[in-house]
């Protein structure tokens, strides 16, 4: 590992940086600045940077909120990948939700926030009543600016749908995430908790090689000259790393700043992950 004190370093022989967006671009509530400027500062020196994300969202959504934040294409990045592009892709061109089910009628169960533009192909299957479904999806969970930091909110119907033996879609494998201080809880959570209880998931986005595949074709970039950048080493550096790209840990601001924080060692972190980051950066810049 070595430690680095800007992205800028890695430019003579990085030409892609895939870069993820909670607790490294953003803190949930903002973007931090230094990260806005060096991403600008890539840019300009025609560098591609895609936006990785395990939302639960479509990028054209992602794009849309966040250009009112002052993230602007073109300028600060040249394209964003979401796991809920991935899912997208796989519900309408692989039929995914026909082959969770074992049939192209069953309905799926809605747990969280509801996504039309996610899951438009298969919104006339959507249902909020566990005995009439067939599958479940995890989605957002929270609610309307309410942010949860425990699953119990969801407990009650999952358990309905455990006990039913329903499988389950996650798109969004983190566990938690960050709107300023308040951490809070995200589809992967209940997605670990449905597996450890028994229940079969089928999981969408990053650490899972599928969403590096996808992302490494849209950005027609190789592994040998990317570099993913992320603050959570189960999901971000596992997952570059098993793609073949370069890592870079974000150390001093999200999850694993968060880990820091609570007296755990950056070495007891890696060997707890079994993963170990090519380069460690305190904060994006």
């Amino acid at each position: 590992m070595q430690v680095i004190t800007s992205l800028l370093q890695l430019t003579d022989f990085i030409d892609t940086f895939f870069i993820d967006v909670y607790g490294v671009l953003w803190s949930g509530e903002k973007f931090y600045p230094p990260a806005l400027d060096v991403c600008a500062k890539l840019i300009a020196q025609k560098k591609k940077i895609y936006i990785l994300s395990n939302a639960t969202t479509i990028s054209s959504h992602f794009k849309e909120k966040r250009s009112k934040d002052g993230f602007l294409q073109n300028i600060h990045y040249t394209d964003v990948i979401t796991s809920g592009d991935v899912l997208k892709s796989k519900l309408e061109n692989q039929h995914i939700l026909d082959s969770v089910i074992g049939n192209s009628t069953g309905k799926y169960l809605l747990i969280g926030l509801p996504n039309d533009r996610l899951l438009e192909s298969v919104l006339s299957r959507q249902t909020l009543n566990v005995e009439e479904a067939q599958a479940v999806y995890i989605g957002a969970l929270r609610g309307q600016g309410v942010y949860y930091t425990d699953l119990s909110p969801y407990l009650d119907v999952a358990q309905k749908a455990l006990e039913k033996g329903l499988p389950a879609i996650c798109s969004n494998p983190d566990y938690f995430a960050f709107h300023g201080d308040l951490k809070h809880v995200t589809s992967g959570a209940l997605g670990k908790w449905y597996e450890e209880n028994g229940g079969k998931v089928y999981w969408i986005g990053k650490p899972y090689p599928e969403i590096y595949n996808f992302a490494l074709q849209k950005a027609n970039a190789s592994p040998k000259t990317s570099a993913m950048v992320g603050d959570t080493l189960r999901t971000d550096i596992m997952g570059g790393y098993n793609a073949g790209l370069k890592t870079v840990l974000i150390t001093g601001t999200g999850m694993t700043a968060d880990e820091l924080n609570n007296g755990h060692t950056i070495d007891e972190l890696i060997a707890e992950n079994k993963v170990f980051p090519d380069y460690l950066l305190d904060h994006l810049m």
